[in-house]
């Protein structure tokens, strides 16, 4: 009884040092790739953050999540026929930390094929810490750089198979950096790298490059509207793989 009421304490202490915010923000584009990749000929994608709680250095996220719909080419004309949907849940904490912040996430992405026997199952659980030099994920910085680096950890356990199933990773990297190149009145020409590496069971690396150039504008309330054009010279990463594709989207950020 004791131990329930000083839980029961504790948490509204906590609850009491904050304030619930419910801020959102997030992303939203829609891609098509050139060349060959007819099982993957376009992508839409929807990627929202909902900060739930803030206290004074830090606040949480929870219930973000993403929908990831895979568009491929049908028979005939038809060009946008969906072929696979990806999902994530995630949620985490995020701590200002001198100049940046430090953040820790639990993710959940599971991938799915549409109206086709499942040729490999493929999901997993993952605790992923992270540092960013800013709070905005998606928008491009006014100036500067802003750049992030976290390393993921993928949860397994010889007694249950399924924590993860379909991937032989045990650890993962990834970095990021998003940075104005020129600014043309109220245009803004930038460039935004990723690169990710899984690190397998066995110690193999299987990389990913991704590099964008876009012009990007700001609306009146803030929010980000984009045209971008891509390429992955390197994506040997064994998933939704896009390899020496180029494509082209429009963007939004919010």
């Amino acid at each position: 009884m004791r131990k329930v009421i000083l839980g029961v304490f504790l948490s509204l202490v906590f609850l009491n040092a904050g304030e619930y915010s419910f801020r959102t923000h997030g992303t939203g584009y829609l891609y098509k790739f050139g060349g060959t990749l007819k099982r993957r000929s376009a992508v839409a994608k929807v990627y929202i953050l909902s900060e739930f709680y803030r206290w004074d250095n830090g606040y949480s996220l929870w219930g973000g999540g993403y929908e990831l719909v895979w568009l491929g080419r049908d028979k005939g004309i038809v060009q946008l026929d969906p072929q696979q949907a990806d999902y994530l849940l995630t949620g985490g904490l995020v701590k200002n930390y001198r100049q940046g912040y430090l953040y820790v996430f639990f993710d959940h992405p599971c991938y799915h094929a549409i109206d086709a026997p499942v040729e490999r199952s493929l999901y997993w659980n993952k605790i992923r810490i992270g540092v960013k030099n800013s709070k905005d994920f998606f928008r491009v910085p006014d100036s500067g750089v802003f750049y992030y680096g976290e390393m993921g950890f993928f949860i397994r356990h010889p007694d249950v198979w399924w924590l993860t199933t379909g991937l032989d990773f045990q650890y993962d990297l990834k970095f990021g950096l998003k940075k104005p190149i020129k600014r043309l009145g109220n245009i803004v020409l930038f460039t935004d790298i990723t690169a990710y590496t899984g690190i397998s069971m066995h110690y193999a690396f299987h990389p990913m490059l991704e590099v964008l150039i876009g012009l990007s504008r700001r609306g009146t309330s803030g929010n980000e509207g984009q045209f971008v054009i891509g390429y992955r010279p390197i994506d040997r990463k064994t998933f939704r793989e896009a390899e020496g594709v180029l494509y082209a989207g429009i963007r939004t950020n919010f």
